[in-house]
């Protein structure tokens, strides 16, 4: 049976010092059915090689968007990639007829600076992270991506234990080992 290629495109501008990233990458790096690709370490200027992105994307059958929640959105190299790779006739089209990226899975891997409850209509956030991520799911689902949602790690700015931080990595591994759905 063959295995799921997954592709993680990891975008944190700092990853040398993110704690929860670092911990996901390092409980990852051995699967050998994920290529793990840091958009900031391949283009620290921001010039994306459109064709390679697209060939990457063309061998995969899974994305995952590894970054951290920047001012409740994506990270600027998240938005740069999506505007340069996800063009028509590749991502999409406008009758949606067409699209090289139709059926693949993608999910977003997201570290949140506060806490879970803080994304609640009463929390500060006053809306969920579902609802704030809105318009990349939507991008991935408009692109004929099978959205399969969001694995959230909370309260980055806290300072989580280590123990904390391996948990949330162990799980990501699995999921990401099994071609798991993310639950939140």
């Amino acid at each position: 049976m063959p295995t799921n290629r997954t592709l993680v495109i990891v975008a944190h501008p700092d990853l040398t010092n993110s704690r929860a990233n670092a911990t996901r990458l390092s409980e990852i790096e051995n699967l050998g059915n994920v290529t793990v690709h840091d958009l900031y370490q391949t283009y620290p200027d921001f010039d994306i090689d459109v064709a390679r992105e697209q060939q990457l994307l063309r061998e995969h059958d899974t994305l995952v968007l590894q970054f951290p929640l920047c001012w409740y959105n994506v990270t600027p190299m998240v938005k740069a990639w999506f505007d340069a790779v996800l063009i028509y006739g590749f991502a999409f089209t406008l009758d949606g007829s067409a699209s090289e990226l139709r059926g693949k899975k993608a999910w977003l891997a997201v570290s949140v600076g506060s806490t879970l409850d803080t994304y609640t209509a009463e929390g500060v956030a006053r809306r969920t992270l579902d609802e704030y991520l809105a318009p990349v799911s939507q991008t991935l689902e408009f692109c004929q991506f099978d959205y399969q949602g969001v694995h959230a790690v909370y309260g980055m700015m806290l300072n989580p234990s280590d123990e904390d931080l391996v948990l949330d990595a162990k799980e990501y591994c699995r999921l990401l080992a099994t071609s798991g759905t993310p639950v939140g």
